[in-house]
């Protein structure tokens, strides 16, 4: 059966060809006019009985449309449209039968007998091929298909794929307006259930709409056309009217953030007050040729009468509440030392919920709530102040409120004695620090958790007073290295300039709200980049300054290796040799990475093997030979690099190696010598692979343990894949070099040969038309010879083939007409080309006199390769080719009477090119040529 060739059945090749159907979703899908008007379309164009729009799947090949044929798909054995996918151009097939692709296909050998093919790819905008549109006959077509019915078929092809466009954009978006709308549904249901109201005012087309809820809060009607200036402004309360509107005018500004939040009173009619409402807005702007134009401003409006309303009471109880604290802020104590008893004023209750009837007036009752862990410590501290000779006394503690919880408090009391000194009584207040507390606990928890470091700073000492552990992480320092010094010695020296600037300007007092990015060295000595964000403010008489540090290093590196691989790209491009490339590589990996071994080196086959050689070095530029060269250019390598077996044998399976020490991973353990003796303690080297094997290497070494990161890794990445295409590129360029000067020997070769062809041809000729017709006829075989010299990859071709291309025009497909035997060959130029003339003149005599001038003729050709001497006095045993043709089932065969250049041509063409011997026989039965020659002479190239 027909198999489908080896391009196409690749596996990334199907895979693609495979998705691309899938999002078409066109398999299995009714008829549909479009596709099959296509058909009748290439049918009545060609001429052609049958025209099919073929998809090919995995496993079948599917038919959109057919016109003249039956089956809806049919099996991948029975495919002609996958050799058009393989061509990926027009492809025709003149007679099916005769082309050894299709001859054996069941649609060919059996019923419908399909003798012709013409298809033309369907190549989706990916330029991924999933089928063809083909037309089909059943008589062979020797002339195959005019230009324009060529030209036209590949149009309908190209129709056939915008209609298939066409179709997924619909589908598309018939999915897209079913989102929309189920978006849109959402949206409504979500905004009626918080009771907002929607507002759409169409900047373009000068028209405003509002929603129920909006028109409510409007006061007007549901069906009252509304405008901006007649109906939203002149609903405005008079107060509000101003600010609003140029609230509106600046959320439009298209150079704006183009956002509009603002609360105001709507008014009826009649002037009074319908609701408070809150509106936001949002203006959607377009883009036209770098100009910004407002389009829309939508956005949603919200009744907060309510809320204000609430409010305002919350704004006079707060009013209330500060009159009260002012006169007595805290809970004013009397302690009566000497008759136990204490008064309290009313900030006891107002603070602390004791209402007056529930307090006992004594020291104990005091005592008894405050908390039990702190009671012994509070009444120790008290009474040595009491029973010593103190003044004043203070403490933090936590006291039960009335309600039972427990609120932080500052109790400060003092001392009055009598004159010999004996304690008289205390007064004191108590501060509720419960507020405070939660603040400040909540802003250091918000300062040690945030993902910046943050310091506080004395601008006038650039001391450090407080820190997080963030900027301890940054930095990596302890909280003891970086409180109580100055911030200044985190900076490098190199930098000191700048930053002796900056501390000036805060120790003059500047308010200096900025941001800029610099370095700090850390404390184990390595360099990174920080984002600072640095804040003075006045803080009562003082001045502090918060600086708030973010970590860019990984920012800054990846900023540096994308300029890298634009320089890199820019060098590549250029560069004209391997060499070139190897120096490019190492300067602009090495500077990148901070390294002084970096580079790429070519490996060469035996290294892979486990053999214990290593990467190419001298000009080659060494692999894992140790730490010189590298941003240098790394071709200054050690002469004599230690085996790296293990290495080797990673990269050959296309691993790329990342490792951070050396000495620590077991995987490298055989080659821990080596890289020892080298200086190399930490590696990344990346494979260049070609064709399955490595073919090179790009690497980069550090003389101590080195964790690499993610972005240096894939930096190292990109640099081989740019480094693969650039060799690429210079491989491609000297094999069109070197094809150039092939083609140009080629082409000296065949003007030769045509001319010795037409000199014989025309010696002595006395019959113009007949020496016109051979003439033509051997430079038609020779251009067959090229054709198949030409389709293959090497500078040869393969005997059979010469042969069959030879006799291609005498086999009428009767069965056992033409017979070829023989082990397979790949013979050279020359004896091609003379292989192929000599069987064409073979051929021609047994069209005219012998096998192939009357039906049931037959004609073998056969060869075979044995060892024998060549010449038969030679001492020495050579593989020799024999080759036989022998005519059978013609008429009687007499001997010529006189030989001309064909029989020259045979005697003494092909043996003479390949230093064989010819013998004829003409046997009345059947003529039979036998050639015998040495094998070496058959693959001799030139």
């Amino acid at each position: 059966m027909s198999r489908p060739p080896d391009a196409f059945a690749h596996p990334p090749f199907e895979a693609e060809r495979l998705a691309a159907l899938d999002r078409y979703g066109i398999l299995d899908t009714p008829a549909e006019t479009a596709f099959d008007d296509a058909v009748a379309l290439a049918a009545q164009l060609c001429g052609a009985p049958t025209a099919l729009v073929s998809l090919l799947a995995s496993d079948r090949q599917w038919f959109k449309a057919r016109l003249g044929f039956a089956p809806g798909e049919t099996g991948l054995d029975h495919s002609i449209c996958v050799h058009a996918l393989a061509e990926r151009a027009l492809l025709v097939i003149p007679d099916l039968a005769a082309d050894p692709r299709t001859r054996a296909n069941p649609l060919v050998t059996k019923e419908p007998g399909i003798r012709f093919y013409a298809g033309a790819p369907l190549i989706t905008p990916e330029g991924v091929a999933i089928g063809t549109l083909c037309v089909l006959d059943t008589v062979p077509r020797p002339s195959g298909l005019s230009d324009a019915q060529g030209a036209g078929l590949a149009a309908l092809a190209r129709t056939v794929m915008t209609q298939l466009e066409l179709r997924r954009g619909i589908a598309a978006r018939k999915s897209e307006a079913a989102a929309l709308a189920d978006s849109e549904l959402r949206l409504r249901l979500a905004v009626e259930a918080t009771g907002a109201g929607i507002f759409d005012d169409d900047l373009v087309a000068g028209t405003l709409a509002w929603d129920r809820r909006t028109r409510a809060l409007f006061g007007v009607g549901p069906d009252e056309p509304v405008s901006y200036a007649g109906t939203f402004l002149a609903r405005l309360h008079p107060e509000d009217r101003a600010r609003t509107d140029a609230a509106v005018q600046a959320a439009l500004d298209p150079a704006g953030p183009g956002l509009f939040d603002c609360t105001y009173r709507t008014i009826a009619a009649d002037g009074t007050v319908i609701a408070w409402v809150a509106a936001r807005g949002t203006l959607v702007v377009e883009g036209n040729g770098g100009q910004r134009r407002a389009r829309r401003f939508v956005g949603t409006v919200r009744d907060v009468t309510a809320e204000r309303a609430a409010q305002a009471a919350v704004a006079a109880t707060e009013e209330r509440y500060r009159l009260v604290t002012r006169a007595t802020n805290d809970a004013i104590w009397d302690w009566d030392l000497v008759a136990d008893h204490v008064l309290w004023n009313e900030a006891l209750q107002a603070a602390y919920g004791w209402a007056p009837e529930a307090v006992e007036p004594t020291g104990r009752w005091w005592l008894d709530r405050i908390h039990p862990e702190d009671r012994a410590r509070v009444e120790t501290d008290i009474r040595r102040v009491i029973d010593g000779d103190g003044q004043d006394w203070h403490h933090e503690y936590r006291f039960r409120r009335a309600d039972g919880a427990f609120a932080d408090v500052l109790d400060r009391g003092s001392m009055a004695r009598g004159a010999d000194g004996r304690p008289l009584r205390m007064i004191g207040a108590m501060l509720d620090l419960t507020e405070r507390n939660r603040v400040a606990a909540q802003l250091r928890a918000v300062v040690e958790g945030a993902n910046v470091g943050i310091v506080q700073i004395d601008p006038r000492t650039m001391v450090a007073l407080e820190v997080n552990a963030k900027l301890c992480a940054i930095w990596g320092a302890e909280e003891a290295d970086i409180v109580g010094h100055s911030v200044a010695k985190w900076t490098p020296e190199a930098d000191a300039a700048e930053r002796d600037r900056l501390h000036r300007r805060l120790a003059a007092g500047e308010i200096v709200r900025e941001t800029l990015e610099k370095r700090y060295r850390r404390k184990d000595g390595r360099l990174i980049w920080g984002r600072v964000n640095l804040v003075s403010q006045v803080r009562g008489e003082a001045i502090q300054a918060t600086a708030m540090i973010e970590d860019i290093t990984a920012e800054k590196a990846a900023e540096a290796r994308q300029a890298a691989l634009i320089e890199l790209g820019d060098g590549l491009r250029d560069a004209a040799s391997p060499l070139e490339i190897r120096g490019i590589v190492a300067r602009v990996l090495g500077r990148t990475l901070g390294l002084r071994d970096a580079g790429y080196a070519a490996v060469d086959a035996a290294d892979l093997k486990g053999t214990g050689g290593a990467a190419r070095e001298g000009a080659e530029g060494g692999a894992e030979g140790g730490a010189e060269g590298g941003a240098e250019g790394g071709a200054n390598r050690r002469a004599a690099p230690a085996p790296l077996p293990a290495t080797l044998a990673r990269l050959r399976r296309g691993e790329t190696l990342a490792v951070a020490d050396l000495s620590a991973d077991p995987g490298l353990a055989p080659d821990a010598g080596g890289y020892r003796a080298a200086g190399i303690r930490a590696l990344i080297a990346v494979p260049l692979m070609r064709r399955g094997a490595c073919a090179g290497l790009v690497y980069a070494h550090a003389a101590e343990p080195r964790a690499w990161d993610a972005g240096e890794i894939d930096f190292v990445r990109e640099v081989t894949g740019r480094v693969s295409v650039a060799l690429a590129r210079i491989q491609a360029e000297e094999q069109q070099r070197f094809l150039n000067r092939e083609l140009s020997h080629r082409l000296k070769n065949t003007l030769t040969m045509a001319q010795a062809i037409a000199s014989q041809t025309l010696r002595n000729v006395s019959d113009i038309a007949v020496a016109k017709e051979a003439l033509v006829a051997r430079l038609v075989a020779l251009g067959k010879a090229h054709d198949i010299l030409l389709s293959g990859e090497g500078e040869g071709a393969a005997l059979e083939a010469v042969i069959a291309g030879a006799l291609a025009i005498h086999d009428d497909g009767e069965p056992g007409r033409i017979h070829l035997s023989g082990p397979a060959l790949e013979v050279g130029p020359k004896a091609a080309l003379s292989l192929a003339l000599m069987i064409h003149e073979l051929a021609t005599n047994a069209a005219k006199y012998g096998a192939f001038s009357v039906p049931g003729g037959r004609v073998g050709v056969d060869w075979t390769v044995a060892h024998g001497r060549w010449p038969e006095d030679s001492q020495d045993a050579e593989p020799i080719v024999t080759m036989t043709w022998v005519e059978s089932g013609g008429p009687p065969v007499a001997a010529p009477t006189r030989k001309g250049f064909g029989s020259r041509l045979i005697e003494r063409g092909f043996s003479g090119a390949v230093g064989g011997e010819t013998q004829m026989n003409y046997a009345r039965e059947g003529v039979t040529c036998r050639i015998r020659a040495p094998l070496k002479g058959l693959l001799e190239k030139e």
